[in-house]
């Protein structure tokens, strides 16, 4: 009864510690993680009232917003077929305010409808010595995407075109339009339309079908801009899930417009919605993961990849960039060419189609595109800090910690013989300008995805601490079973129960012989 009596502290420590190791490691690696992972997913879910779908309806903050404009210092030498020169001008610092409005929920299909609305508001004292007030050169978008689309769908109006040319613009000796930048970029380049020519007139009922697209600056004169005509308006319709049944599919795009699959291009992979609508993105990110987004000023969706890992103030992050690839190589990407034997080579993509206008997208100073299109232009530095699209998420919740996304707006031209400004013109694509809409996570936000890794943090402190303990416990009982089953076993020399040897010789029993 005794001996029963003390194995009992050893048998129970023993118990103990192998319980408090189980739930260290149970807790530590599975329970509190997956806990964690529920309630990102739950508060991650765009649902009505919650945190994060204000957030995601409206940005609290202004986006950086930069504007750079190439200005061509020899204008009269391109239009004799001369190599272009450029120089960059810029930073325009603008602050973009993003918003969704006009929300809708569907229910049985989680989920949510809005129209984007963006509006940008300068910044002079972010913009240094610039003002907006600055003469620059640049192609005439509005003469060359006139003429080169009547080139393409009604050649036989070309002559109409060059005819209504001076009167619409002023008698131009060049492609190249001279004017403020805040004309070209938001205020508007006037486009006079108060003329008695018939050719003026017959264009101008076509400007006059898409009004919507140019500024009414008075005395039928319409003003052409880069931007002036979507600052603060709204965008088109999306219809995005809300992730609260499956938090994966939070953002995904399921239509634009009214419709689940565009039908701008000439290939089913190419009018695919894939991705969200870039304002947000699912959580428990991995290396094998894409980030992508639907982009509707490119009629597309741009996929991100993963490159590296990263530690951003602290905060360990994945490091992701996007291009446009090789249209001209890559067969899923054939569907953006304007036809089967026309293809921009790596690192273009032609908005014709989408935009209606003859404008080329590109990464800043076509940086990873085919060299030959910045070897045409002196004055060009393609370089990966300054012009790579690329973002770095936290990978737990998604949290964009760093983003640069960054696009060149190009026009090609070539020589068109109906067209008096373009008989001696070079076949070249000349950039315009190029825009950055940056943004670095702010110290307020940054603590509050820390938070999540200082609980983590402490659990696997706590994790690593009941498993020691639990473990040396369990270690502790067994040494102590041990030692005394040494002792028992070592007493007198004996071990227990087992009898003991004679010390001498025992003395015979005399047996009585039987009696017949």
């Amino acid at each position: 009864m005794q001996l029963a009596v003390e194995k009992l502290p050893a048998k129970w420590l023993g118990i103990g510690g192998l319980i408090l190791f189980a739930l260290g490691s149970g807790i530590g690696f599975y329970g509190f993680p997956a806990l964690i992972r529920s309630q990102i997913a739950s508060n991650l879910a765009l649902k009505k009232d919650s945190d994060i779908r204000k957030l995601w309806s409206k940005i609290p903050d202004g986006i950086d917003f930069k504007i750079y404009i190439f200005n061509y210092t020899n204008p009269n030498e391109i239009q004799t077929g001369g190599k272009p020169v450029v120089q960059e001008i810029g930073p325009f610092f603008y602050y973009e305010y993003k918003e969704k409005v006009d929300l809708k929920d569907i229910e049985k299909e989680d989920a949510v409808l809005f129209n984007p609305k963006d509006s940008w508001v300068f910044i002079k004292e972010k913009s240094g010595a610039l003002t907006g007030d600055e003469m620059v050169t640049i192609p005439h978008a509005t003469i060359l995407g006139m003429a080169l689309a009547v080139e393409r769908e009604k050649p036989a109006a070309l002559r109409l075109v060059n005819k209504a040319i001076p009167f619409l613009f002023g008698n131009l000796s060049t492609i190249f339009l001279t004017a403020p930048v805040r004309k070209i970029l938001f205020e508007g380049v006037p486009i006079y339309c108060n003329v008695t020519d018939f050719s003026a007139k017959a264009i101008c009922s076509e400007i006059r079908k898409k009004e919507k697209d140019f500024h009414n600056l008075g005395d039928d004169i319409f003003g052409f801009s880069f931007f002036g005509m979507k600052n603060a308006s709204v965008g088109g319709r999306f219809k995005v899930k809300r992730g609260i049944n499956d938090i994966k599919e939070v953002g995904q795009v399921l239509e634009f417009n009214g419709e689940k699959v565009q039908t701008v291009w000439s290939g089913e992979e190419c009018n695919k919605f894939r991705g969200t609508d870039s304002t947000i993105f699912a959580p428990f990110l991995t290396p094998s993961d894409k980030i992508e987004a639907f982009a509707p000023d490119l009629c597309r969706s741009i996929a991100a990849e993963f490159k590296e890992e990263t530690v951003f103030k602290g905060i360990r992050g994945y490091v992701y960039s996007a291009g446009f690839g090789d249209m001209s190589t890559d067969p899923a990407l054939k569907c953006f060419c304007t036809s089967p034997e026309t293809c921009w080579k790596k690192g273009l993509h032609d908005l014709t189609r989408c935009q209606g206008a003859p404008i080329i997208a590109s990464l800043p100073h076509f940086y990873d595109a085919d060299p030959e299109y910045a070897n045409a232009i002196t004055g060009l530095n393609p370089n990966k800090e300054q012009h790579e699209i690329t973002m770095v998420f936290e990978p737990l919740t998604s949290t964009p910690l760093v983003a640069y996304k960054r696009l060149q707006f190009n026009i090609a031209i070539h020589k068109i013989d109906k067209i008096d400004l373009m008989k001696d013109i070079p076949t070249v694509l000349l950039p315009i300008m190029w825009v950055q809409e940056g943004m670095e996570l702010k110290q307020e936000y940054l603590d509050k995805v820390g938070s999540i890794f200082k609980i983590l943090g402490a659990v696997g402190i706590l994790k690593w601490v009941m498993m020691v303990l639990g473990g040396g416990m369990g270690a502790a009982g067994a040494g102590i079973a041990y030692k005394k089953k040494s002792t028992e076993m070592n007493l007198e020399g004996t071990p227990p129960n087992v009898p003991k040897k004679p010390t001498g010789i025992a003395p015979l029993e005399v047996q009585t012989p039987p009696r017949y």
